[in-house]
């Protein structure tokens, strides 16, 4: 019975964790896992020793407030896999974290793979001699990332991202009806983060930017996927406090059906842009983050572009909107472009498509099988 270590950090590593625990199943693997782990993977039949609300902070935003917490997790779980001596350890996503953790264990002989590499092609660059240390293997999900690692000696494996095998183009007809939208309405989704922090620097903005365009495009209908309750409370309250005529529907969760049933998204920088592109749908992108992360992006980072959409292609396919820029007639004026440019909007259609053939491999198998090859030998 092998004995796995898997370490998640927030919902997106606790989602690929628990498909990489199917992709062993089926694989006829007799293995046991455990790690710190979200409700996905324990429904896999992963073990938690914490959940990753325990570590879903990291990052510069709300990062400094638990630190303390995190580190002592940290700590306790290094001296318990160093007597433990699991077979693998598997670190998604969350490299503040996890590559100490690997570097400790590798040391010690103990196999480590980084499941998503950390983005050392946008900033904080010289980390790539520590995961050097750290990992035994790395599984990168975009195809511009293997020229760092092999330039750098690491064993990598590229993958392929696993939403590209999970998101297609379904019927958007459908979906509307669940919302409630005609074939003929006009839907804008509006997605400012499923963070706190996020949403308090980028939802003003965004519903200022609705009710604007609300003036102007009378017929246009608003919705918003919301992550949780106190997403909901503060999303509520900022519209009611910035634009209370405008009506714009509420829905928990459910970002994906959201994104499919409208004609345009406007959302915060991040996994959501991805998700969007690969849903067919065009994006307009912004964001905001506090002063001292913009600082420290400012100090480390390494590249013009923050969206991995415009790192995909030979050039950048879509506008960012950060900081200074995130301003509502910035978001107003691209999001009126894509309503009535249509050619505009099919150019930026038809990358996303190359886009999603370009990141289609059947990431969650080809993880497994590099899993299980490192297990065997």
């Amino acid at each position: 019975m092998k004995q796995i270590i898997m370490v998640a950090g927030e919902a997106s590593g606790d989602y690929l964790g628990a498909n990489l625990i199917r992709a062993l199943k089926e694989r006829k693997l007799e293995f046991e896992v455990s790690g710190i782990c979200g409700p996905a993977m324990i429904k896999e039949g992963a073990t938690a020793l914490h959940t990753i609300d325990s570590l879903n902070s990291i990052g510069f935003d709300g990062l400094f407030g638990r630190i303390r917490n995190i580190l002592q997790i940290r700590k306790q779980l290094i001296r318990k896999l160093l007597q433990q001596k699991p077979d693998i350890y598997i670190g998604i996503d969350a490299p503040d974290f996890n590559i100490e953790v690997e570097t400790r264990l590798r040391r010690v002989g103990i196999p480590t793979v980084q499941y998503v590499a950390p983005t050392i092609w946008a900033w904080r660059a010289y980390r790539i001699h520590k995961i050097k240390r750290a990992v035994s293997r790395i599984l990168t999900i975009y195809p511009f990332e293997s020229q760092l690692y092999e330039k750098a000696s690491v064993p990598y494996t590229y993958i392929g991202h696993p939403l590209a095998d999970e998101i297609c183009q379904r019927n958007s007809a459908d979906i509307r009806k669940k919302f409630g939208y005609s074939e003929t309405d006009t839907v804008i989704a509006i997605l400012p983060g499923s963070r706190v922090a996020e949403v308090n620097q980028l939802a003003s903005v965004f519903v200022q930017t609705a009710s604007n365009l609300a003036q102007t495009h009378q017929e246009l209908k608003f919705i918003t996927p919301i992550a949780n309750d106190k997403i909901r409370a503060i999303f509520e309250n900022i519209v009611e406090q910035i634009a209370p005529a405008i009506s714009i529907q509420l829905v928990d969760r459910d970002s994906l059906d959201v994104m499919a049933s409208s004609d345009v998204v406007l959302l915060a920088s991040g996994t959501a842009a991805l998700e969007a592109a690969l849903s067919g749908k065009p994006v307009v992108v912004a964001y905001r983050v506090s002063i001292p992360t913009l600082l420290m992006l400012k100090l480390f980072q390494k590249v013009k572009h923050y969206c991995v959409l415009n790192h995909l292609g030979d050039v950048p396919v879509i506008p960012e909107f950060m900081q200074s820029n995130c301003t509502v007639d910035n978001l107003v004026r691209e999001v009126s472009r894509l309503l009535n440019d249509a050619k505009y909007r099919d150019h930026i259609i038809s990358k996303f498509d190359e886009f999603h053939l370009q990141l289609r491999r059947g990431a969650n198998g080809k993880a497994a099988d590099e899993i299980m090859r490192i297990l065997e030998q």
